[in-house]
């Protein structure tokens, strides 16, 4: 049996570098056993620690978050929550990240962590649960 799912948003991997929120310890304590990081929020985060034109804060939490994926991916540790990268699937490889994030979570019966507005609104019209930023401090859940 699969425990508790979360599929992540590319804004929410800045967390920790904007915040010092640590997402994956914070996933655990709510009782997520699995975040999933979709292979199209993982370059998307790539992209931005490459953009030329984003600099400082932003930048440094890009690279923070995406190192924390690669480095949590390659390491699964016991009672930790495992950390996966999820390659597109065929029927859902032409939507754009959002629609995906929408589409998957649906299919998978997943939460999604994420802190856009828009993302948030559309997920929780379809049911699904979410996971956000909470006072600039910890996660929190609504269902």
């Amino acid at each position: 049996m699969i425990g508790k799912e979360v599929i992540v948003d590319t804004n929410a991997l800045l967390i920790p570098g904007e915040f010092g929120v640590d997402i994956f310890y914070e996933l655990e304590r709510l009782g997520y056993e699995t975040v999933i990081v979709p292979k199209k929020v993982l370059n998307e985060l790539h992209e931005l620690t490459q953009r030329p034109g984003l600099k400082g804060k932003e930048k440094r939490a890009a690279k923070i978050g995406y190192s924390l994926v690669l480095s949590y991916a390659s390491r699964q540790e016991p009672g930790r929550c495992r950390v996966t990268i999820q390659e597109e699937e065929e029927e859902g490889e032409e939507r754009d990240t959002d629609d995906w994030i929408a589409w998957f979570a649906l299919k998978k019966k997943a939460a999604v962590l994420t802190n856009d507005e828009k993302l948030t609104r559309k997920l929780t019209n379809a049911g699904i649960a979410t996971v956000y930023l909470r006072g600039k401090c910890r996660l929190e859940e609504s269902r």
